[in-house]
C-alpha cells in the first residue's frame, strides 16, 4: 500500500495532537494510503532526538528547509507559531509537497495573501487548513439541520467560545502572548474558529465589526523571573452580518476562568438550535410546533473515530480533519465543501485584521 511520508513541523501540544491522530489512524480506519511520521522539525533537534525516535520518526532536523532539501516528503504538517507559517509553507511548496497548516494562516492578512498566492501557483498540491471544528460531530449535525430547513430560515447565530488558561498573570509569556509571533490574542487564536463556523453554516460575511481588550496587562516574562507588558488581547467581541441575512454576536475569551464553553445559539423562523461543543456531540433542537426534530447522521461522521475508539472531541476533530486530508491525497475528495482551504483562512483573517486595526 502507498505511504504518505509526513514532516511534522513543531513539537508543541498541537503537533503532538496531530501525531497522536496520525499514529492512531491506521489502527482505527481502513485507509487507501498509510501515513508515516518521517521527519520531525524542531528548533532543538538534539534535545528531542530520543523521543522522536521512540515515536517513530526517521529523522530530526532544525528547519523546514532542511526537511525539504532532504527530499522524500509527501506532506508537511505545519504546527509552528503563526509568524513562521509563511516560511514553512514556502518550504513545503518548493519541495512539491502537500500542506496541512494549523490556523490562523499566518500572523497577518498581508502575509496570508502572499502564502495563498504562492500555493495557488501549484494547484496540483493538496492543501488544507486546520479549522477542525468543521469536523466536530455536533457541527456536522447542525450543518445538516440548517440545510434541511428544520428550524426554517436562519435569523441569528450567537457564539461564545470561552477558555480560561490565560487569566493567571503568573503564567509566563509564550509565543501566543507575543503579537510579533501570533498576530493577535484571543481574536486570532479563537476568533478565526467562530468566524469560520459562521461562514461554513451561513455563507460569506458582508459586514464585521468588533473590539478587543487586554485585561491582564502584565505577565511574567519567559524566564519566570521578571515582568513584561502584554501586547495581545485576551478577550474580544465581534458583531457580524452575512450576505444571506444572518446576524449575531461572537465572543471569544482566554480568561473565562470557571466557565469554559463553546456555546452555539442559532435562531430560525421555526425554532432554534442550542449546543455546547465542549460537551455535546448532538445539538438540542427546539421547534415552535413543540414536536421533536429528527437529527440525521451526516455522511462525514465516518471521518471520526467510532464511539469505542473516541479520544475526546478535540483529538477526534483533529483526527477527522487529517483523515479527510489523507483521503484527498489519495484522490478521494468525497466531501469537497467540507475541507477548509487556505482561502478560507485568508477570508477570516481579512476581518480580524480590520478589528485589530491592522488595515489602517
Amino acid at each position: 500500500m502507498k505511504t504518505v511520508r509526513f514532516a511534522v513541523i513543531g513539537f508543541g501540544n498541537i503537533a503532538k495532537t496531530h501525531m497522536t491522530a496520525l499514529r492512531a489512524m491506521p489502527i482505527i480506519k481502513r485507509l487507501p494510503i498509510v501515513p508515516v511520521l518521517d521527519t520531525l522539525v524542531t528548533r532543538s533537534p538534539d534535545k528531542h532526538a530520543a523521543q522522536a525516535q521512540a515515536i517513530g520518526f526517521r529523522a530530526v532536523v532544525a528547519t523546514a528547509k532542511e526537511a525539504a532539501a532532504a527530499g522524500g516528503i509527501d506532506a508537511f504538517d505545519i504546527c509552528t507559531p503563526n509568524a513562521r507559517h509563511f516560511d514553512d509553507a514556502a518550504a513545503a511548496v518548493s519541495a512539491g509537497a502537500a500542506v496541512y497548516c494549523e490556523k490562523p494562516l499566518t500572523d497577518n492578512y498581508e502575509r496570508s495573501q502572499a502564502l495563498v498566492a504562492n500555493a495557488a501557483k501549484h494547484p496540483e498540491l493538496v492543501t488544507q487548513l486546520a479549522f477542525t471544528f468543521r469536523y466536530h460531530p455536533a457541527v456536522m449535525r447542525i450543518k445538516g439541520l440548517l440545510e434541511s430547513g428544520t428550524i426554517g430560515d436562519p435569523l441569528q447565530c450567537n457564539i461564545s467560545y470561552r477558555r480560561s488558561g490565560y487569566l493567571n498573570p503568573e503564567r509566563p509569556v509564550s509565543w501566543r502572548l507575543e503579537s510579533g509571533m501570533s498576530g493577535g490574542g484571543a481574536i486570532s487564536d479563537l476568533g478565526v474558529h467562530v468566524l469560520d463556523l459562521v461562514r461554513h453554516w451561513f455563507g460569506e460575511l458582508s459586514a464585521v465589526g468588533g473590539e478587543t481588550n487586554t485585561y491582564v496587562k502584565k505577565r511574567k516574562d519567559a524566564s519566570g523571573q521578571g515582568w513584561t507588558e502584554t501586547d495581545v488581547d485576551d478577550w474580544a467581541v465581534i458583531d457580524y452580518a452575512t450576505a444571506s441575512g444572518v446576524k449575531g454576536m461572537l465572543e471569544v475569551s482566554r480568561i473565562a476562568f470557571g466557565s469554559d464553553a463553546f456555546e452555539i445559539r442559532i435562531v430560525g423562523s421555526r425554532g432554534s438550535i442550542v449546543c455546547d461543543l465542549e460537551r455535546q456531540a448532538t445539538p438540542d433542537v427546539h421547534l415552535l410546533t413543540g414536536s421533536g426534530a429528527a437529527i440525521a447522521a451526516p455522511a462525514p461522521l465516518e471521518l471520526l473515530p467510532d464511539e469505542k475508539a473516541t479520544m475526546g472531541f478535540a483529538v477526534d476533530s483533529h483526527f477527522a480533519a487529517l483523515h479527510h486530508f489523507l483521503l484527498r491525497l489519495a484522490g478521494d475528495d468525497r466531501y469537497p465543501s467540507l475541507a477548509p482551504s487556505l482561502e478560507d483562512g485568508l477570508k477570516t483573517e481579512y476581518w480580524i485584521d480590520r478589528i485589530l486595526g491592522k488595515d489602517k
